[in-house]
Order: structure tokens, then C-alpha cells, then sequence
């Protein structure tokens, strides 16, 4: 999907190196302002950025194709031989738009070095769910409560679709805060590029969301480690960045430790990659004045963990929603009620108080940016940036049943005579986990477009 642009990217990259260096400023990812230089004791920018993003995607559920059952559709399973198979039925489409401002300050604390401070505020964060289409082709089948699995007319359902019961979310985010270093500085030696390392935390500032609140918090706090390296030539700066992001689950989040044989607490790992160049198509160092353009790829790899998901107000507001309809999960229509292993030990065994939070499989995010910034003085800069992410297909819920402990090659229900509660996991959820039942995210994107004002001291 993005090999034109990986070679253009790199091919321009490579041929930068023909040119010889220019001493200027650093590349906006490797630049990092400082304090205590001759005739410049201390440095401050302070940035507001308004950001708005877009996310599209399709809704999948396994089904058993089983021709030995009555009930076995072979217009929905074509291939299916005597043994079965799984398949992937399409069932919902997903909308997520979010508008935030992020103001954020930056502090020259010693020669390349900095601190810098953003705090996100969520102005806006909407979802909606409906039935799937038939996606342009006149041949494929539209998508309604008569044989949707998820939202089926007769019989239990996960949730309501359409769901007018999402929330609307907005408020104060989740702060980061970041050390910036340059140990290596082209604008100090112009023989050399420029190597830039950053440590960061984030904390669980923001409300945590649940269901029923309008919060933005994840409530984790998330380390991050990330090394960049740039070199500005005449024309252009190219540069490559490194980071590794670490989630904590703090003690006010969703992510709890119910013992036993659970498979994950909280997100997972990410590490991120980004290469790119600006282009610089105007210059008067003298003034202060540069106008560039910027146009990067990325990849970000997202361990498996339990998360948030396109779908954590749903499966919570459908929870809640199954309490008043006194759902019975072991009976024969019930099979949509999404509760807790019913063969663990834990409290919340068997209990209609699902919070949302699922095993999200570990997948890839692949991105594509392009920018266009204008230092208007030395006081002043402008910037816009649009981007377009694609992540891969991969499973919402996820969790396993839990482990063998015992050799019998069997994690046993209760009734059984090899049954140990020690062997469950308690965080798996029957209705959407159990092979046959587990919900995908398939063809999503997400449209990213920001514009940034900085005012530079």
C-alpha cells in the first residue's frame, strides 16, 4: 500500500547526502531548545495544537461453519468441508471522531537540554455503531437484526444497534511530561548531525473512562523511551526516530490483577518508528524565517493486552443494559451475555458486570504524514499536518481460557473431575472470546489533520 511513497521517501533521502552540510537548526523531531548559551541565558516555546481525527472500520464475528448442524448456511460458508470451518461474517461499521487542543510548553534547562510539559483536553470525542452495508456491491448482503449475531432481533444481544447510549466524551486528558537531550548538536559542530534522546512519563491525569462517564483518561502511566537522529544538508534534513512506550496500570484504572491464571492486566507494549525529511523550500536564517515542508512514514507495533477498544461503550452499555433484562448467560438464547468466566474463583465470576475492557490482539498501525511549516520570524511558527493510518486486522476480544496446569491438555469446567479454578482465567469472557464467537476489526483508517501556532522566546 505505501511502497511508491517508501521509495520516494528514501530515494530523496539518499540523494540529500550528495549535498554538503548546512549549519542550521535541527529537524522539528530532533530540535530541542537549550538555556545558558553566551548571549542567550534561557529559551521558552510555548505551542497550541488543535487536532482532529477520523477512524472507519468494519465489524467482523467468527461463526462456526458446521455442515452437520440444521442450521448450517452454505451461502455463508462456500468452502466449508465436512470438518467445519471458522469464518469471518461481516456485522457492524464503526465511526470515531475526536477533536482536541493540546497546549503544550517548552523549557531550556541546560545546553540541549529541556523539558517540555502538553496537556490534551478532548473537546470532543463522538462514536457511532450501525449495521454494515453491503460495502458498494449491489451482489453483497446488507447486514440486519435477522441475522446479525451481535444485535440479533429475537434473541439476546451484546448491545443495541444502532446505539444511540454511546457517550459523548470530552474533558482534561492524560498529562506527559518529557526530557529532551541533544548530546550530539549540528548547529554546535556542523561536521556532525544531530542525536536527540527523550525520556517521558505519562500520568493518569484525566478521569478514567467507564461506562456512564464522559472521561478521557486511560488511567496508565505510560513510560516512554525514544532516540532520534536527523542532519540538516542545504535542501533538506532527513531524520529517523525510535521509541518504546511502556503502560502501568495505576490503581484507579479498569485494569485490575484478579489472580489466578489471568493472561494480561493491563495494555500492551508499543514500539514506534518513524522516517521521514523536511524539505526546506525558503530560508533567511538572519530573520528568522523558514518555510519547509515535511513528509514522513511510520509504524507502530501494539503488543497484545488488555485494552480499550473500538468497542469498550458498547460492550459496557450492553452489560449494564443485559442487568435490567436479568440475563442468563447458560441459557439457551443467552449466549450473547457478556460476563466473566463463570469457572473462575474470582468475585466477579459469572457476574453482569462486564466494564468493557477486552483482550485486544496485538497488531500493526502503518502511517503516512506530510506537513507544511513556516517559521514567520523568529518569535513565530505556523504549521498543518494531514495523515493517514491503516491498522491491521486483529481480534477485540481475545483472551484465552485460561492454562493447563495440571497435563491434561484440557483446561476443565466446573463439574468435571479434573476441574482447578487455579487453571481459569478470569478475565475471559464466553460470548465474545470462545472460539466462534470472538469480534474483529477489519479495513480500518483513520484521517489525522492538525494545525499548530508556536511562539518561541
Amino acid at each position: 500500500m505505501f511502497r511508491p511513497s517508501v521509495l520516494f521517501v528514501v530515494a530523496l533521502v539518499a540523494a540529500s547526502y550528495a549535498l554538503p552540510p548546512a549549519p542550521a537548526s535541527a529537524a522539528e523531531l530532533t530540535d530541542v531548545i537549550d538555556a545558558d548559551d553566551e548571549n542567550d541565558p534561557y529559551d521558552f516555546t510555548g505551542e497550541i495544537t488543535y487536532r482532529r481525527s477520523l477512524r472507519r472500520a468494519k465489524i467482523t464475528r467468527e461463526y462456526a461453519c458446521s455442515p452437520s448442524l440444521r442450521s448450517f448456511d452454505r451461502d455463508t460458508c462456500p468452502d466449508a468441508g465436512p470438518a467445519g470451518e471458522l469464518v469471518q461474517v461481516k456485522e457492524l461499521r464503526y465511526e470515531r471522531v475526536i477533536h482536541e487542543v493540546v497546549p503544550r510548553v517548552r523549557f531550556g534547562i541546560w545546553h540541549d537540554l529541556e523539558l517540555a510539559i502538553e496537556a490534551p483536553i478532548v473537546v470532543q470525542d463522538e462514536q457511532s455503531l450501525r449495521f454494515a452495508g453491503n460495502g458498494g456491491d449491489a451482489n453483497s448482503a446488507v447486514v440486519t437484526a435477522d441475522t446479525s449475531t451481535i444485535a440479533p432481533a429475537d434473541e439476546e444481544r451484546l448491545f443495541e444497534v444502532p446505539n444511540a447510549g454511546l457517550p459523548t466524551r470530552a474533558g482534561f486528558g492524560d498529562m506527559q511530561f518529557m526530557l529532551r537531550w541533544s548530546p550530539i548538536a549540528q548547529e554546535r559542530d556542523d561536521q556532525r548531525g544531530n542525536w536527540t534522546l527523550e525520556f517521558g512519563y505519562r500520568a493518569p491525569t484525566g478521569q478514567v473512562m467507564e461506562f456512564g462517564n464522559e472521561g478521557v483518561g486511560r488511567g496508565v502511566h505510560e513510560l516512554t523511551l525514544a532516540t532520534s537522529l536527523s542532519r540538516r544538508f542545504h535542501y533538506t534534513d532527513p531524520y529517523v526516530r525510535v521509541a518504546g512506550i511502556l503502560p502501568i496500570p495505576s490503581d484507579s484504572s479498569l485494569f485490575k490483577d484478579y489472580g489466578d491464571s489471568q493472561e494480561h492486566v493491563g495494555p500492551g507494549a508499543r514500539l514506534e518508528f518513524d522516517l521521514g525529511s523536511e524539505f526546506i523550500a525558503f530560508e533567511q536564517p538572519k530573520y528568522g524565517v523558514k518555510i519547509f515542508l515535511d513528509l514522513s512514514l511510520g509504524a507502530t507495533y501494539q503488543a497484545e493486552g488488555r485494552d480499550y477498544s473500538e468497542l469498550f461503550d458498547a460492550f459496557a452499555g450492553g452489560s449494564a443494559d443485559a442487568q435490567t433484562r436479568t440475563c442468563d448467560p447458560s441459557a439457551a438464547t443467552g449466549g450473547n451475555c457478556a460476563v466473566y468466566n463463570p469457572d473462575s474463583r474470582s468475585k466477579l465470576a459469572a457476574e453482569p458486570t462486564f466494564d468493557g475492557i477486552t483482550t485486544v490482539e496485538e497488531y500493526m498501525t502503518f502511517r503516512v504524514r506530510a506537513g507544511f511549516g513556516a517559521y514567520l520570524s523568529k518569535y513565530t511558527k505556523l504549521a498543518v499536518h494531514v495523515g493517514l493510518d491503516h491498522d491491521t486486522e486483529h481480534f477485540l476480544s481475545n483472551a484465552d481460557i485460561g492454562k493447563d496446569l495440571d497435563g491434561s491438555g484440557l483446561v476443565e469446567a466446573k463439574g468435571d473431575p479434573r476441574y482447578d479454578a487455579a487453571e481459569h482465567n478470569p478475565t475471559y469472557v464466553p460470548a465474545i472470546d470462545a472460539q466462534g464467537r470472538r469480534i474483529r476489526i477489519e479495513e480500518t483508517t483513520v484521517f489525522n489533520v492538525a494545525a499548530n501556532l508556536s511562539l518561541v522566546f
